[in-house]
């Protein structure tokens, strides 16, 4: 074994060596330690969409079948969640319709907000007619009010949940270029841009690997963001009947039914609203907590 002298380290000085980094499970730890209302945001969000997945499987009776003899039954062993006036039981519809929301957020998320994140930073890096193109459409489809656009798209194709989701991602897609344009305008002109032109990296290559990596925070909190508005979206719109048709199980279509009994009844809306407010919480809560940790202009802000 070699001497310290021959390692050329001075006798009475100990070899300097890299810190050993902490196990995975140690840092996740630390990171739920430091921030426990992300933490708990982050178990919203799991079990809503692990019941979203497993919900109608596991669901303990048929959420559209009909009992004249458990009509409107408070929370029991039984009915956890009580019975409606058509005597379902409502922790099933519950369960069942948290997969309607999950699927209307995917929906919004995919064919909305992503290829508008996409368009958005395309469009703010490369400027030009493409910059003018993507924005005068965007502006053209945000002059009119959302509610009138909706309502506009199913008196023409019919009510109907699939035709909301096309009209709730159309303006996903604009609200997010809107929004990534901005960011990627601002990232183009930092000195890091530069230095990478410098030294002769493409501009491909400069987008990809320092624009999109420096936004990618933004897109995460946006992503968050916009499952929780798509979660609120679908409640309203189908709490107005422009939504799922009746007798399908969805939170907002069942809190809008379960309003005229839920003076003398009040279970019949404390769980359907319940489960819409923990969600929308859950997800804009770990929003807020993504922020904080990724982005290093916001880290020990609180």
């Amino acid at each position: 074994m070699a001497t310290l002298a021959e390692r050329g380290i001075a006798p009475g000085r100990e070899a300097w060596e890299y810190p050993r980094e902490r196990p995975l499970l140690a840092r996740l730890r630390r990171l739920a330690a430091k921030n426990p209302v992300g933490t708990v945001a982050l178990l919203i969000v799991v079990a809503f969409f692990v019941l979203g997945v497993i919900g109608p499987y596991v669901a303990p009776y048929d959420p559209q079948a009909f009992d004249r003899y458990a009509r409107l039954q408070g929370p029991s062993a039984a009915h956890w969640f009580g019975t409606n006036a058509k005597g379902q039981d409502i922790f099933s519809r519950v369960l069942v319709g948290a997969r309607v929301s999950m699927t209307f957020g995917l929906v919004i998320m995919f064919f909305g907000f992503i290829p508008g994140a996409v368009l958005g930073i395309i469009s703010g890096y490369a400027g030009r007619w493409l910059d003018y193109l993507i924005q005068r459409s965007s502006e053209a489809w945000t002059a009119f009010p959302q509610l009138v656009l909706v309502l506009t798209f199913l008196s023409a194709f019919g009510p109907g949940l699939r035709n909301v989701s096309i009209v709730i991602a159309i303006g996903a897609l604009f609200g997010g270029s809107r929004l990534l344009r901005a960011l990627a305008l601002v990232e183009k002109h930092k000195e890091y841009v530069a230095a990478a032109r410098s030294t002769g990296a493409t501009e491909f290559r400069v987008l990809w690997r320092h624009v999109v990596p420096n936004i990618m925070p933004y897109i995460l909190v946006g992503i968050s963001s916009v499952f929780a508005v798509a979660v609120l979206a679908e409640a309203v719109l189908s709490y107005l009947g422009l939504g799922l048709s009746p007798g399908t199980p969805g939170w907002g279509i069942d809190l809008a039914s379960s309003l005229g009994s839920a003076q003398h009844y009040p279970h019949l809306v404390i769980f359907y609203g319940g489960a819409i407010s923990l969600v929308v919480l859950g997800f804009n809560l770990l929003g807020d907590t993504l922020r904080d940790i990724l982005d290093p202009r916001l880290r020990g802000s609180r």
